[in-house]
């Protein structure tokens, strides 16, 4: 039996379909249900801003015509395409001589290598997706400066008053957080936008709270800083303030990724992110049909079906000089942001 002979048994679809199901690492916030992940049959993005403004009825007099009304409405969209992203692994010359050398167990042994390989496909392009995410977050664009030989730039337009820096940085005990985090939320509230649901932060940031004055002051109902308690405050106090002045809960974001095989944060650690509810109004991480699986699904006996066709795609082959196996992991996506003013992204230290 040729190694040709051995990769009829793994299908593309059997590859992909193990790939899909593999769950995302915990710490994942971003792609999981901060920009949760849709799958769509296209190879572009778009975003649509609709709306319109409903003007108050006049109240008129008994036998008084009544007055017309007028139409105010807008829409603007924009649109671009996905960009690809993916990686190769091979198994190499060498290891297929081992393992015929292995006598009846190469064939389980070579299909286990490649599982592993789909495995290492998988957290590469998530771990890739959730950095953009990041950088989406941290600056408002979608960013690649030569990436493979890929510059690209989408500026999602979140203005600068979503942006805001803390009037002191927090790491400063006098600074006062509460009143920060209170103007951010009150512009939010004064130009329509929902109420945050939740806060993305880090554990540095959060950390600053403890010893803060405004919050040690709110906690024990203190007027004059003299009267204060010295003590720190513990998590569950720092809470009981928030909750006090209906401040959103806190949620700890700690992923890291590897690019180049050093070891990157996703999201700064001086971030303090108010984060909407309705989040696939507000933003996605959007997977398109790869050029791969336009290839599979076409013909009279696909490899994959056209229902299956968005979103990540394994394949395999096998290349004469020099005698490789490959597996390709492939996707087109990036994350997309429709509401560019429904949060707040806030430089604390």
């Amino acid at each position: 039996m040729t190694i040709q002979d051995l990769l009829k048994d793994v299908s593309v679809m059997d590859l992909t379909t193990f790939a899909r199901a593999i769950p995302s690492p915990k710490d994942f916030l971003l792609t999981q249900s901060i920009f949760p992940n849709v799958e769509m049959r296209e190879v572009k993005w778009r975003t649509k801003d609709s709306g319109r403004y409903v003007n108050v009825a006049k109240y008129r007099a008994f036998n008084a015509s009544v007055p017309f009304a007028t139409r105010e409405a807008w829409q603007t969209s924009r649109e671009g395409a996905l960009p690809a992203l993916g990686q190769k692994l091979v198994v190499s010359e060498q290891e297929q001589i081992l393992l015929e050398a292995s006598h009846g167990s190469d064939q389980d042994r070579l299909i286990e290598l490649l599982y592993d390989d789909v495995e290492g496909h998988v957290e590469a392009i998530r771990s890739r997706l959730e950095l953009a995410a990041g950088d989406v977050l941290a600056d408002g664009r979608f960013t690649l400066e030569q990436e493979n030989g890929l510059t690209l730039e989408v500026d999602w337009n979140v203005p600068v008053e979503n942006m805001p820096v803390a009037s002191r940085p927090w790491s400063d005990p006098a600074s006062d957080p509460i009143a920060d985090e209170l103007r951010w939320i009150q512009h939010l509230d004064d130009i329509g936008a929902p109420e945050p649901e939740l806060v993305i932060t880090s554990r540095k940031a959060f950390s600053y709270l403890a010893a803060n004055d405004a919050y040690r002051a709110a906690y024990y109902g203190s007027v004059n800083p003299s009267t204060t308690p010295t003590a720190t405050l513990t998590p569950q106090q720092i809470n009981v303030v928030r909750g006090n002045y209906s401040l959103p809960p806190i949620q700890f974001y700690k992923a890291q990724v590897r690019v180049d095989g050093k070891p990157r944060k996703v999201l700064p650690e001086d971030l303090w992110i108010l984060v909407p509810p309705e989040r696939e109004k507000w933003a996605q991480t959007m997977y398109g049909v790869t050029a791969e699986a336009l290839v599979l699904s076409r013909g009279s006996n696909p490899e994959i079906i056209r229902e299956d066709a968005p979103g990540l795609i394994i394949t395999r082959g096998v290349q004469d000089d020099p005698v490789q196996i490959w597996t390709k992991g492939a996707a087109v996506g990036m994350p997309v942001m429709h509401t560019p003013d429904a949060h707040i992204v806030a430089k604390v230290l």
